[in-house]
């Protein structure tokens, strides 16, 4: 059987590590992942995925994240059954997470800084020199 979850998005509030009583560490975040297709109208489509991450991977989790960041998070997808405050049966799916990654999105050409521009330039110059040696 295969039961793997890997997800690109961004974390929607700061990540909250909790210790229970057991003494193990636990996070939950909420991950924002845009689908790849918009809907008909044009608008972009946006599903929200709960995941929890247990000891080193919590606390790594809430040592470098925050709300808004990039994050790429690979587990299993579990359900757990469970009854609410008026005692009305629910279904939970979470993605139990096992590693972290960072990553960063493509920035567009407008938000380039003026730095980053001029070093491309300098660049491109090496290139064109026709002088070089060999």
């Amino acid at each position: 059987m295969l039961n793997t979850a890997v997800l690109m998005g961004r974390l929607t509030y700061n990540p909250d590590i909790k210790q229970l009583d057991t003494g193990k560490k636990v996070i939950k975040l909420n991950i924002a992942v845009e689908r790849s297709r918009a809907s008909p109208n044009g608008e972009k489509q946006v599903d929200f995925f709960d995941c929890v991450a247990w000891e080193s991977t919590a606390e790594f989790i809430f040592e470098y994240f925050a709300k808004g960041d990039p994050i790429i998070v690979e587990g299993r997808i579990e359900t757990r059954q469970y009854e609410d405050r008026q005692g009305i049966k629910k279904k939970a799916f979470e993605i139990i997470v096992k590693n972290v990654n960072f990553c960063a999105f493509k920035r567009g050409e407008d938000t380039k800084s003026k730095t980053e521009t001029n070093e491309n330039k300098e660049n491109n110059d090496l290139l064109d020199n026709q002088d070089l040696p060999f």
